[in-house]
């Protein structure tokens, strides 16, 4: 279900998609880190007049183990025949009256374009929606980020419209496109099914 980029870059054996939890998180912030010059102009940042400051290493770790734990967060590695090549994360998760939570990723250049993000969004979704209970799903993309809102858009998430100045990112206020899925429009069979098939799943 993965594209092949060329000759050096041949289809996996293997996907896997689990939990990253304390220690994993280094190896995985090392692959992201590695790539810089692809990722880093998606990247959150503080405004300057921020209260904030940004987390050590080892409280980036903790806080999402306990995110983990408590059930308000979980970041996904994605490895491809053992290596990581992504991370998709689910944040700001609230449970009770809202049952929310926002899906945020990256994915290294050497895979852009092959379709590994749109099967572990898809493998994601399904999960946290489908089977772990949160009622809705948002992802807000850059409107310059062609291949996220290709993800977005062929998955079949319903599209908002724009939020002007949501996310301070690379030192500036964005603009972000808004998408979300709900359990209401969850298709039968989940995303999975609907995009790549039945033998995606069976």
């Amino acid at each position: 279900f993965l594209r092949s980029g060329s000759a050096a870059n041949p289809v996996p054996r293997e996907l896997v998609i689990r939990p990253v939890q304390g220690e994993e998180h280094r190896a995985l912030d090392a692959v992201r880190r590695a790539d810089g010059h692809w990722l880093r102009r998606w990247e959150a940042t503080l405004p300057p007049d921020s209260l904030e400051h940004v987390p050590t290493f080892a409280q980036y770790v903790r806080r999402a183990d306990i995110d983990h734990r408590e059930g308000t967060g979980l970041i996904f590695g994605v490895q491809v025949d053992g290596a990581y090549v992504g991370q998709f994360s689910i944040s700001n998760v609230h449970w009770g009256a809202m049952s929310t939570g926002m899906l945020g990723y990256w994915v290294l250049s050497e895979w852009a374009g092959r379709g590994l993000g749109s099967l572990a969004a898809a493998l994601i979704l399904d999960l946290v929606v489908g089977e772990l209970g949160l009622h809705r799903v948002e992802v807000c993309v850059r409107p310059e980020n062609e291949r996220s809102l290709g993800v977005c858009r062929g998955l079949g998430l319903v599209e908002e419209g724009l939020r002007p100045r949501f996310m301070h990112i690379g030192g500036a206020w964005a603009d972000h496109l808004a998408f979300f899925i709900d359990a209401e429009s969850l298709p039968e069979g989940g995303l999975v099914r609907r995009r790549w098939g039945s033998s995606a799943i069976d």
